[in-house]
């Protein structure tokens, strides 16, 4: 019943928004009021870890589940949205304040609006995690599209709106490749088993070894394609850039953290059901669409004059680094995933304090980072050689596994386009910590001082201190791989 009340509690909360409306405080607190039961419902499975406490079914079908990696990503995305909860919370207030987009005057979506949506893209981000279903799964996947789209459009400018359409259009058609994928693998199993199996995970993890391969393959590259589009991997990646760009901060960090993870544990319960003829053939397309991934992200990084869009074209690295990881060292997937959901999150909260404090996204407009926003600046650092996988970065561990595991050819080209990705964000970073200090300026001064305050670091801050103690337990974790 546990897993009910993860999809239901924060529907219910949203109901409460509109009846808040008009006590802001009350209103922000409902984010990290569901933040902080979803951690405690999502948590019970480790104080009791041999008790089914997330099964649910209804008559003879089990609608929802949870097995070892469901728990855990259910646990990243708990956790995550409690800490951009507290975040929001104080965020929300300050970014109105200083109006904090680059077209000025143009205003905002009503905030009860913002926090209804924002808790139902999360319960959708549950659903779609706790689903027994292939059928209920991409019901889920698709509802977190029509959940968060509206989020994209917080700000109601031109970019955002196109943002929110580009993101719309783009994943549904993504999705619409997924759905025929899954139909695919229900006509696999249909003309492999006697009766023919449901869609249900358990019944076809029972019968996946006896799938026709070639109605497999056909399978797995619309599913593939599908779920991919959503994920973010290139050629399928158009998306990603401007709704991560447009987005508010939470709903970025919440976009590149938590839903990403959801697409790619989709792709996971796909390859679960490989025939053991059929797998060469699917890591090999995993692994063409995860180099490209990596790569395009390498060409456009370098080249990037918007910091919140840098950040997103890293997202793009990362899910193609995932793609690698579960052809050739799945062992360390997981602990890449929070790593990087982590320390990602972290660094679209602190682009939001940027565009609090400096009022633009574009790099060149924003200078000597380190003494208008001393605080900020130096969480950028930290994360900025997390993400790049410096030492002690967990991201570092895994990165160095792969790098380990793969063909040398290939390992050589990733190894290259990694140190061009690391060159251009540190170029950026840069850019943005040097320079003169912005003139005196009441006004800009206070919106600076609020930007770097003490309660918009607080998330990051613990962030940054997360990630240090992920990266020293991974290096023991995963020594055997080193």
């Amino acid at each position: 019943m546990l897993s009910v009340l993860m999809v239901v509690l924060p529907l219910l909360f949203a109901a409460l928004a509109p009846l808040l409306r008009k006590r802001e405080q009350a209103l922000f607190s409902l984010l990290p009021l569901t933040g902080v039961c979803l951690c405690l419902l999502s948590g019970a499975a480790l104080l009791f870890p041999e008790r089914d406490l997330y099964s649910f079914s209804i008559g003879a079908n089990q609608v929802l589940a949870a097995d070892a990696i469901t728990r855990f990503f259910l646990q990243v995305t708990s956790g995550l949205f409690l800490a951009v909860s507290i975040h929001a919370f104080f965020w929300l207030p300050t970014a109105q304040e200083h109006s904090t987009h680059r077209a000025q005057g143009i205003r905002t979506m009503h905030r009860y609006l913002f926090v209804m949506f924002l808790l139902a893209f999360v319960s959708m981000m549950n659903l779609s995690i706790l689903a027994a279903h292939f059928g209920l799964m991409w019901v889920a996947i698709e509802a977190t599209t029509l959940t968060s789209a509206p989020l994209i459009l917080y700000y109601c400018t031109e970019g955002a709106l196109e943002a929110m359409w580009k993101y719309l259009l783009i994943c549904s058609l993504g999705i619409g490749l997924a759905l025929f994928g899954i139909l695919l693998l229900a006509y696999a199993g249909k003309i492999s088993s006697s009766p023919p199996v449901s869609l249900s995970f358990a019944d076809m993890a029972a019968a996946g070894a006896t799938f026709h391969p070639v109605w497999y393959k056909l399978a797995f590259v619309f599913c593939l394609a599908g779920f991919g589009t959503k994920m973010g991997l290139a050629p399928f990646h158009t998306w990603l850039p401007d709704a991560h760009s447009e987005a508010p901060a939470p709903i970025s960090a919440l976009l590149s953290g938590a839903l990403l993870n959801c697409c790619l544990l989709a792709i996971i319960r796909v390859l679960r059901l490989a025939p053991e003829v059929v797998l060469p053939f699917c890591k090999t397309l995993l692994a063409v669409l995860g180099t490209l991934s990596v790569l395009v992200a390498a060409f456009l990084i370098i080249r990037q004059r918007d910091f919140k869009r840098m950040l997103a074209y890293s997202s793009i690295e990362h899910m193609g680094l995932c793609a690698l990881l579960l052809c050739y060292c799945h062992e360390a997937l997981t602990t890449h995933v929070i790593g990087h959901s982590i320390t990602k999150m972290m660094l679209f909260l602190l682009a939001g304090n940027t565009l609090v404090g400096f009022n633009t996204t574009a790099v060149r407009s924003v200078t000597a980072l380190f003494t208008s926003m001393p605080r900020t600046g130096l969480l950028w650092l930290f994360g900025l050689f997390a993400i790049c996988g410096t030492p002690p970065s967990p991201l570092f561990v895994t990165e160095f596994a792969l790098i380990a595991s793969m063909p040398p050819l290939l390992s050589l080209l990733i190894l290259v386009l990694l140190l061009i990705i690391f060159a251009g964000m540190s170029a950026t970073f840069i850019s943005m910590a040097t320079g003169t200090p912005l003139s005196a300026h009441a006004e800009r001064e206070a919106a600076l001082a609020d930007a770097d305050s003490e309660k918009l670091t607080i998330v990051p801050g613990a962030a940054a201190l997360t990630i240090l103690v992920l990266g020293f337990i991974a290096i023991f974790w995963m020594k055997d791989l080193l």
